[in-house]
């Protein structure tokens, strides 16, 4: 298996080949509210371009469909993240949680060993039933995507909130490759 640097451990990369849909506008998931469901309720822009994945016949994030993977693997709860502004929590149902109880309290104490910022957290965040905290970073190495030093300050103060309570991976998949660059 492979591994990559995530701030001062070597995590796993999870390799995924989930089919890609078209090349699509992002979806302005940071102006989601409690209920909305993607892509339904959100907008897209005509500025910025992103990749998504189908699976089953359903165009999602790639948050999503890791969401789902780790529910479906046992989860008490999984959600993808969004921080554009406010902090989004999107089920793997892809509607939108509200920020409360075990999500809400854990993104609490990680904003707390985190110098007071969210900045950096994984695409994905869940619990499993004997406590252990998941967190998964989407990567898409053919779109130049790269771990930034926000994401390896956020995965060091996780580590030392949760200790070995913490299972942190990247999982990495890939759209087609293409000469234009991914700008979302």
């Amino acid at each position: 298996m492979n591994t990559i640097r995530f701030g001062d451990d070597d995590v796993p990369v999870l390799e995924r080949s989930w089919p890609c849909a078209p090349r699509s506008h992002y979806r302005k998931t940071y102006r989601m509210k409690p209920g909305d469901r993607w892509p339904d309720d959100v907008p897209a822009t005509d500025q910025q371009f992103e990749w998504y994945v189908e699976l089953g016949g359903e165009v999602m994030p790639a948050g999503a469909a890791i969401a789902r993977e780790l529910m479906a693997d046992g989860a008490v709860w999984a959600v993808f993240t969004e921080l554009w502004g406010s902090v989004i929590l999107v089920g793997p149902d892809l509607v939108c949680q509200p920020l409360t109880g075990d999500p809400a309290a854990l993104l609490s104490r990680l904003r707390e060993a985190n110098d007071g910022r969210l900045g950096g957290l994984p695409d994905v965040i869940g619990e499993r039933p004997d406590g252990t905290v998941v967190m998964r970073e989407a990567k898409t190495p053919k779109s130049h995507d790269r771990l930034r030093a926000n994401q390896h300050k956020m995965a060091r103060s996780a580590r030392r909130l949760l200790g070995d309570k913490l299972d942190l991976a990247v999982v990495s998949w890939s759209p087609p490759l293409t000469t234009e660059r991914n700008t979302a």
